[in-house]
């Protein structure tokens, strides 16, 4: 049974089943309930008014209801015949039926040209409405959907001989399962007008591509095949148009040992994976010589829906041969630069590292990659680095044309070593020079400048304590982290402090008056033994054990004595350098240490204070 049935008779049913229990479940209990016949009847009376009245309302809500839903349907569908309406006009869409002739909608007769009397034509009446161009395809179409139910879509030119302006129309079609035949009717000129624009397009492109010499464009088909070569493609390979064309690319312009690859990579692509990259390659000319190109590649589809793909490429064997040439020039340079003894050195403008040659590893011990990146600043002694940022700040920034300058370098293993450094600002904006180890150079300097200093300070008869408390403060002054104290040997063979310039009250307290003997402390050996003794750990150095607290009091760690003498070669003193961390020296340290005990040594010799008299309150 139909749904537009069923409904209402489902309603009525139930309407009259609800009826009847009513009468009849109300009929009961009255006879039940009531003995009095007038009584009963009055209440007969008002059961049925009751029930009249619950139908009247009940009928009444579900028409109001269904008139509700009508009105909303009939809104909704106007709404929608508004929107449908819109769309076909926005589309330039019409629609038709065909019952023995075609029936146009209004929208179909303004998009012919016609007026309301051609609401119905038949299909010669289309026909020639159409251009005689067209008529015999669109009746072929027609008769093959009328026929054999194949489906409509053709498009056709009205014949408007004297409009300048082509209009052309999509005409579709099909029959549902009930066999009805029908169809909508569409102006696709703009499309039309676009695909020719677009057709014009690639005609110029084509002979722009033809007329640009350097510019070599091949088009191949999927199978690789050539299908267009321009006039710079023949003078960049070497190949005619008629050799080119109908040969795969593999076979006329890619050396053998890549072919494989190079046609497994486009046919990878013609199947829908990734692109190649463009990018330099050495292809080959029809002589077999090599050509390095510059290759983009493009995938579009031509008027089958079939990909064809398209290459362009630039000739760059001058700039190779040039690229070459300049490469060997670099490597000359950088094997060059990599042979100096001095470190080569290239910043940004803000002084981090961006070049070092090898030297920079022999000097300071770090290795280049690591360090590029890196402030330069960084690794030198902090003092010295924040003088040697604000020079750098300084070049940057044109207050000053270069630096120049001695600075401390901390090597990767915590030794001080100086060196000179250049630093120019270049056009742009970087800074360039080069580093030159000068250690030995500056500690010879800064020895003649305190044996230059001594001999002065003798002549003028200074007092001995602080002719040796400045011994003490230049070689600290050499090596910052040094603490350096120097003793003297009185006759009782006991040790007094002369000089201690950095060392706390309660440390030389501990130490002064020290017993030259063997294995006690630094100093009291090398008196005694007249040798260097080094303690790397005064924590666990055996000779340290009376003076192990007190050292550690006053923040020391390790200590090299070296005792000095008189000319007989009788000890008379000796020098000691301190550390605030266990540290054994370097051969450098030594010979630095040696020269200044030296010189101590002199100065005890011939100052006007006897070494005996030196007393432990200097």
């Amino acid at each position: 049974m139909r749904p537009e049935r069923f409904t209402p008779l489902r309603l009525a049913g139930l309407y009259a089943l609800s009826g009847a229990l009513w009468i009849l479940s109300s009929d009961a209990l009255l006879a039940a309930t009531v003995s009095d016949s007038v009584l009963s009847a009055r209440l007969q009376t008002l059961k049925d008014l009751t029930f009249v009245l619950g139908s009247g309302l009940l009928i009444f809500f579900l028409v109001r209801r269904n008139r509700q839903e009508q009105g909303q349907l009939r809104r909704a569908l106007t709404h929608q015949s508004r929107q449908l309406q819109q769309a076909r006009r926005d589309a330039a869409l019409g629609s038709w039926e065909y019952h023995g002739q075609f029936h146009w909608s209004p929208e179909a007769l303004q998009l012919l040209g016609r007026d309301a009397g051609n609401a119905a034509s038949s299909l010669e009446q289309l026909l020639g409405w159409l251009h005689p161009a067209e008529r015999q395809a669109v009746q072929r179409a027609v008769q093959a959907l009328l026929v054999q139910h194949q489906a409509l879509s053709i498009g056709a030119r009205l014949h408007q001989p004297h409009r300048r302006q082509v209009t052309w129309l999509m005409l579709r079609g099909e029959v549902d399962a009930d066999g009805q035949i029908f169809g909508t009717l569409q102006d696709i000129s703009a499309q039309k007008r676009d695909e020719a624009a677009l057709r014009e397009s690639e005609q110029r492109f084509r002979q722009l591509f033809e007329q640009t010499p350097r510019l070599a464009v091949q088009g191949y088909d999927r199978e690789r095949r050539v299908v267009y070569w321009n006039a710079a493609s023949t003078q960049l390979y070497g190949y005619s148009v008629q050799e080119a064309i109908g040969k795969r690319l593999e076979d006329l312009i890619v050396p053998l040992p890549a072919r494989n690859q190079v046609a497994s990579a486009l046919n990878h692509w013609l199947l829908g994976g990734p692109p190649p990259q463009a990018g330099e390659m050495p292809l080959q000319r029809k002589d077999g010589s090599t050509v390095w190109v510059y290759s983009s590649r493009s995938l579009r589809l031509d008027s089958r829906d079939q990909p064809e793909l398209y290459c362009i490429d630039i000739d760059i064997s001058e700039h190779k041969r040039l690229d070459e040439r300049l490469r060997a020039s670099e490597a000359s340079y950088r094997g060059l630069v990599e042979q100096l003894a001095e470190v080569i050195v290239a910043t940004d403008a803000d002084g981090h590292l961006d070049f070092l040659n090898p030297a920079w590893e022999q000097l300071s011990g770090y290795i280049g990659y690591e360090s590029l990146g890196r402030p330069l600043a960084r690794f030198f002694e902090s003092a010295d680095a924040a003088r040697l940022s604000e020079q750098i700040s300084a070049v940057a920034q044109g207050e000053q044309a270069a630096l120049r300058g001695d600075y401390r370098l901390l090597t990767r293993h915590g030794q001080l070593r100086w060196v000179e450094l250049q630093l120019r600002r270049r056009a742009d904006n970087r800074l360039s020079g080069s580093l030159r180890d000068n250690h030995e150079h500056h500690l010879k300097q800064q020895l003649q400048q305190a044996r230059s200093a001594l001999l002065e300070a003798l002549f003028e008869r200074r007092p001995l304590a602080r002719i040796l408390e400045d011994l003490c403060r230049h070689l600290q002054t050499l090596n910052p982290p040094m603490r350096v104290s120097i003793m003297l040997q009185d006759h009782q063979r006991r040790l007094h402090l002369a000089a201690a310039p950095d060392l706390s009250a309660a440390y030389r307290a501990a130490i002064d008056g020290m017993p030259a003997e063997l294995e006690v402390g630094c100093c009291g050996h090398a008196a005694c033994s007249g040798e260097l003794l080094i303690a790397e750990n005064l924590a666990s150095h055996p000779y340290w054990r009376d003076y192990r607290t007190a050292a550690g009091a006053a923040g020391l760690h390790a200590c090299w004595s070296l005792p000095f003498k008189d000319e007989q070669g009788r000890v008379i003193g000796t020098l000691a350098t301190y550390y605030d961390r266990p540290k054994r020296p370097s051969t450098a340290d030594i010979t630095l240490a040696s020269d200044f005990a030296q010189l101590a040594g002199l100065a005890a010799q011939h100052s006007p204070t006897e070494p005996s008299l030196t007393v432990s309150d200097q």
